[in-house]
């Protein structure tokens, strides 16, 4: 039920956040990003850490664009938390990396949550990547062609980036969303079928369900003993 998803991230967070620590939120606006800042706003008090909002501005979708930044904003001043707001024009930064639209947006993000990190004195990002972004991006490196580090998928912690909310489904976070009546941003491009990833989660993943229905916690299931593999390894070496 309800309660399993913020005694999930609870345990997560008592291992993910050291007591006295500032933790910049990586907030695009939309659903799993919103419920990462609410869920870690209820619990700073009692794991004593502080808050930083940060939002990129991708300047992709014009005035849509504009309201995301105007909605985090006004996140901030109502959670009386300090955000951090820029602007970059990714496609034309798109074109400098030679990248496609969606990686030249995520490199552009993570070096300006990294500078927030360096500008506010922080310790930790943190981003709502949730189960069904693990399924997806495991699927994506497997038809790409992939090694154990692909298929070990993202890890809840590398370096100073912490994944919270990467045990728990999109299904949970709707639910939470809603029992607390929490408004969030819709992005459209989620929906384009142009995007593997999208392709992926409307297509594919459905179609795995019709030959088990229980695929999606399957894989992370693997994907978790392929990272426990891997960080066994590098150790090794």
């Amino acid at each position: 039920g309800m309660g399993s998803l913020v005694d999930k991230v609870k345990k997560n967070v008592s291992r993910l956040i050291s007591p006295g620590e500032k933790v910049v939120v990586g907030v695009s606006g939309g659903p799993d990003s919103v419920a990462l800042l609410h869920l870690l706003n209820g619990l700073k008090e009692e794991f004593s850490f502080s808050l930083i909002l940060a939002h990129l501005n991708h300047m992709a979708r014009g005035k849509d664009s504009d309201q995301d930044a105007d909605f985090v904003a006004c996140l901030g001043e109502d959670l009386d938390i300090e955000a951090f707001i820029e602007s970059v024009p990714v496609s034309k930064k798109q074109k400098e990396l030679k990248t496609s639209f969606q990686e030249t947006a995520r490199v552009v993000r993570y070096e300006f949550m990294e500078r927030v990190l360096k500008k506010s004195g922080a310790g930790k990002i943190a981003v709502g990547h949730t189960a069904d972004d693990q399924v997806e991006t495991v699927l994506m490196n497997l038809l790409r062609g992939t090694g154990l580090k692909g298929l070990a998928g993202m890890p809840s912690d590398r370096g100073a980036v912490i994944r919270p909310l990467l045990d728990c489904s999109r299904f949970e976070i709707e639910g939470y969303l809603k029992k607390n009546k929490l408004a969030y941003r819709k992005d459209d491009s989620n929906t384009e079928a142009k995007y593997l990833r999208n392709r992926i989660r409307l297509q594919l993943v459905p179609e795995l369900e019709k030959y088990n229905p229980r695929f999606k916690s399957n894989l992370i299931e693997t994907a978790r003993i392929l990272r426990t593999t891997e960080r066994y390894l590098e150790n090794r070496v």
